[in-house]
């Protein structure tokens, strides 16, 4: 019986795990059946993408014709700013990234590295082989012994250049943050490429750059892998990026524009693209649609007719003078030496300005998030954003509140006070329904009826600030954009960019802004490369979660059944002893 017994039960824990077996190796067969079936279907996919890119190629280029002869002889400015462009396209988004970033080419053979475009520093760094105070990024550190150019900078107690400082015979990069973070490593010396889509001449030329050997902060945890800094080289300093490229390449016009939209964008060397620009047309059908009696829109720039004031309550009086045309650009002058700052002298809001001091220096800065305004500005355009934010539209007395508000019980009294109240109307009507996140920050459910900004430039110009710009998508809410300025600095960052083509003017010294339909590059349908960081596969992230519920449970079955067969066979052990067992000594002796 109990040898019947142990060969039953031998069998059945066999019979379990043979099962199990079976069961684990047909999950990874499928599973990589799957990833076959997926592989071609991702071949087929390419083919059919290929197909559509040249159909849009070609259609691109019907289009270009025909609008080129529409345009004549009177655009010619157009024609020889769009001319000889290149375009690189940025990823990134303000919710997820918080910043935008393109790829280049370091080195021969060349590695990519993804950078963050900065204009608001000067600096082009990224991690590189052998540190170990560095963030997992996009690519793996940049290794110097795969570049046949790359060189560093040694030294000798103080012979480096550009007034840098010498550590461990090494001529030391270091660059510090206004939140209180370092990064820091050395100098080295490479060829930088810069591939574009759009054009097969490649801009390449040999330029100093940061080695990272220490992250800190915000660095450590970023997914790109690096910072290009677009800003002016100082006296004496390490040459920057932007003005090598436009030394060595002396054929391009010296002038540069960042379009960005809510995902992705373009950076464009050599000039602008006058394509993106929004049509007047299609601007006044949008300006009708969203705001009924606001300051009517314009998109590229609007100045406001000399009006007295008593004229605009008595009339409400918002007529514009608007232009689109190109040579009718506003350029705004660079106020300060080797940074991007400009003046802006007013900052609207249902037509009040409520800026209390004449002008305001701003950094115009695609590296800060976020829009910095000074505490004074900042806490009125929240006082009436608060009125608009809505979280119970079951709460009656909340809404009768804010509409028996007048105009004089507000901290400053609007000018257009009745299109501030039928927005606030529109917005309960509506139901578009407002929730407050970190720090009290307001975020709707739509952009329907919330306020345009207008920001004053020179020759009373007014400039318009949408909602679709100083506020960013999070999730399926709008979410407010702008904050107050840190160290007494003033910032015009993404959300200020965004929905724009700012076109930096180095020749000229000047920045224009200009309402722009901006194109999208979703991170996902960024190009793989070889050196690209690349967590080891686990299969069993690949497997489903009812087959790995299943497979677990057989396992722990096989376990527990184990158990009860063992603790069986040990209760047989000891009260049914084997015959040999049951013999005497006694009889054993006769």
């Amino acid at each position: 019986m109990n040898n019947y017994f142990l060969r039953k039960e031998n069998f059945f824990i066999l019979f379990c795990f043979v099962f199990v077996s079976i069961f684990f190796v047909s999950n990874v067969t499928i599973i990589k059946c799957n990833n076959v079936e997926n592989k071609i279907d991702n071949v087929g996919k390419k083919i059919e993408n290929v197909g559509k890119k040249i159909d849009n190629v070609e259609n691109k280029n019907d289009n270009m014709e025909n609008k080129n002869d529409n345009v004549g002889n009177k655009n010619d400015n157009v024609k020889n700013a769009s001319s000889d462009l290149y375009k690189y396209k940025l990823y990134g988004d303000i919710d997820e990234y918080a910043y935008y970033f393109l790829d280049i080419d370091i080195g021969k053979p060349s590695q990519r590295i993804s950078l963050i475009l900065d204009t608001g520093s000067s600096s082009l760094s990224f991690p590189c082989n052998g540190c170990k105070d560095c963030g997992i990024h996009m690519e793996k550190p940049y290794n110097l012994n795969y570049s046949k150019t790359s060189s560093i900078l040694y030294c000798n107690k103080s012979n480096c250049p550009y007034g840098l400082k010498c550590v461990g015979n090494k001529c030391e990069y270091l660059q510090s943050y206004c939140e209180g973070s370092q990064i820091y490593g050395f100098y080295f010396s490479d060829i930088v490429t810069l591939p574009s889509y759009n054009n097969k001449k490649k801009i390449s030329f040999e330029k100093l750059m940061g080695c990272h050997m220490h992250e800190e902060s915000l660095f450590l945890h970023q997914q790109a892998t690096g910072v290009l800094g677009f800003s002016l080289t100082k006296p004496n300093g390490v040459p920057t990026f932007v003005d090598l490229l436009f030394k060595h390449t002396p054929s391009l016009k010296p002038i540069y524009s960042i379009c960005v939209s809510e995902h992705g964008g373009e950076l464009i060397i050599g000039g602008y693209e006058p394509d993106y620009f929004l049509s007047n047309q299609k601007e006044k059908q949008k300006m009708d649609k969203s705001d009924n009696n606001s300051s009517n829109k314009g998109n590229v720039s609007i100045k406001l007719k000399n009006n007295d004031k008593n004229d605009d309550e008595e009339n409400n009086s918002k007529d514009v003078i608007v232009s689109n045309n190109v040579e009718d650009i506003v350029w705004q002058a660079i106020t300060r030496k080797y940074y991007y700052y400009i003046k802006i002298y007013g900052l609207d809001l249902y037509g009040t300005n409520i800026m209390d001091k004449k002008e305001l220096d701003m950094l115009v800065d695609s590296g800060s998030t976020f829009t910095h305004i000074p505490e004074n500005i900042y806490n009125q355009i929240n006082y009436y954003l608060d009125i608009l934010c809505i979280h119970d539209m079951t709460n009656i007395y909340e809404i009768n509140k804010r509409l028996k508000l007048t105009n004089e019980s507000l901290n400053k009294p609007l000018v257009y006070f009745e299109d501030f109240k039928t927005a606030l109307k529109n917005i309960i009507q509506n139901e578009n329904l407002c929730i407050k996140i970190v720090d009290g920050v307001q975020c709707w459910k739509s952009l329907e009826n919330l306020p345009n900004l207008y920001i004053t430039l020179s020759n009373n110009y007014k400039m318009i600030w949408k909602p679709s710009s100083y506020l960013y998508k999070k999730e399926s809410f709008w979410c407010k954009g702008l904050e107050k300025q840190v160290n007494n600095k003033p910032i015009l960052g993404l959300t200020f960019f965004k929905n724009k083509q700012v076109i930096f003017d180095l020749q000229q010294n000047q920045i224009a802004f200009i309402e722009s339909k901006c194109p999208s590059n979703l991170t996902s349908s960024r190009p793989r490369t070889f050196n690209e960081y690349r967590e080891k596969e686990n299969i069993f992230l690949k497997v489903s979660y009812i087959n790995l519920y299943c497979l677990w449970l057989l396992l722990a079955l096989t376990i527990l059944l184990s158990l009860i067969l063992y603790v069986r066979k040990m209760f047989y052990m000891d009260y049914f002893p084997l015959s040999d067992q049951n013999k005497s000594p006694i009889q054993e002796s006769t």
